[in-house]
């Protein structure tokens, strides 16, 4: 088993994030005496000091031919991506992995419906203050229709992009799904697979449990 501690530094505010994979209690306790009050975070679950959740209001009024079911929007996350990123947190998932660190995002009445264009007025609102936008759920590809259009708007404020997904790359490839294709070739990055609760001591960075992989996938 690798064992490795990770320090994400934002040197602005003097805070810092240790992410920690295979260590031994011993040492994990170790760290935890020497930097001082700890929390668990993950993927879709930071630090709660660390992020600014965006206030977001039902917009049935909108002209908007793209709604999505949006469990929260929150700034300022360093665990979600690399860098400082704004994170759209969908609601609804049909994975729903054992285990899964924010289980009140499964059921998609959990969250609300709102215009895609509220959702990129709230991200681009802090956009010099980030360095990329994270899509995670909930499962994304579940309203690839949606996705895609934040994708797509996004991409034009030349946004980076990351995705999770409880999905493997390969399992989205076969759905030959048009708007599943777009979101696969307008992001930048892709985390894929299921949660496996039996394997999150063993993460790497950004990752939820070691089985899940990170792509780069586009190429220019």
């Amino acid at each position: 088993m690798s064992k490795e501690i990770t320090f994400i530094l934002e040197p602005d505010s003097g805070k810092l994030t240790a992410e920690v994979s295979g260590i031994s209690s011993d040492a994990l306790a170790e760290l935890r005496d020497s930097l001082g009050i700890s929390q668990s975070v993950n993927c879709g679950k930071p630090l709660q000091r660390n992020f600014v959740e965006a206030p977001m209001s039902p917009d049935f009024n909108s002209d908007d031919n793209q709604f999505i079911w949006l469990y929260r929007v929150y700034h300022n996350s360093v665990v979600d991506g690399p860098g400082r990123r704004s994170v759209v947190q969908v609601s609804g998932c049909s994975i729903r992995c054992p285990g899964c660190y924010v289980p009140d995002t499964h059921d998609r009445h959990n969250g609300k419906l709102v215009s895609v264009s509220s959702v990129v007025r709230e991200v681009l609102s802090r956009s010099a203050e980030h360095d990329g936008v994270t899509i995670l759920g909930g499962e994304p590809f579940d309203q690839a229709g949606p996705v895609a259009e934040l994708v797509s708007i996004l991409n034009r404020f030349n946004q980076q992009i990351l995705v999770y997904s409880g999905n493997t790359l390969g399992t989205l490839i076969a759905r030959h799904d048009p708007c599943v294709d777009y979101i696969l070739t307008h992001i930048d990055l892709l985390i894929d697979g299921p949660f496996e609760q039996f394997h999150h001591a063993k993460t790497g960075e950004y990752l939820g449990s070691a089985n899940q992989k990170l792509y780069e996938l586009k190429t220019g």
